[in-house]
């Protein structure tokens, strides 16, 4: 896979790459639905922020934004199109997005993960740092966990 920053007009691929990814989990499409507006990555966000695309044989098959902030960075999207999944590309982008982080000055790199992700974060070596409530019909106890890269941050091996 290559990484590589994104442009502006490869937004609305993004965005139906996080809708796509998304959906995977088994989500209702009523629930889909109304996250849409969270999916969608607009031209002035891969503007505002640090955005990277992977890409094999030049088809885009994963993206992570970073956000830089005083206190920690936030990794506020990563997606891996399900055709690709288990193939060690997210492990790719986080160790990447880590590392871009850490050359900004970052030494904490923070998630706000959908519950479905938090193993796949861990194994990268995040830790759990705390949960906000997330319910959604059918799942009222429904939380995201938080979770966070400390400066070593690098993925296990």
């Amino acid at each position: 896979m290559e990484i590589r920053a994104a442009r502006t007009d490869e937004a609305a691929e993004l965005s139906a790459l996080a809708f796509e990814a998304k959906a995977h989990w088994g989500y209702s499409t009523e629930v889909l639905d109304s996250w849409k507006p969270l999916l969608r990555i607009a031209n002035a966000d891969i503007a505002a922020k640090r955005v990277f695309l992977g890409t094999i044989d030049g088809a885009v098959v994963g993206f992570y934004s970073l956000v830089p902030r005083a206190e920690a960075w936030e990794l506020d999207n990563l997606w891996v199109s399900p055709r690709f999944m288990h193939r060690g590309l997210g492990r790719e982008l986080v160790a990447h997005a880590l590392e871009r982080a850490r050359r900004g000055g970052a030494s904490r790199v923070t998630v706000d993960a959908d519950p479905n992700a938090e193993s796949f974060y861990l194994k990268c070596g995040a830790t759990r740092c705390g949960e906000v409530p997330a319910p959604i019909p059918g799942q009222l106890a429904r939380v995201r966990p938080q979770l966070a890269f400390e400066e070593r941050g690098e993925p296990n091996a």
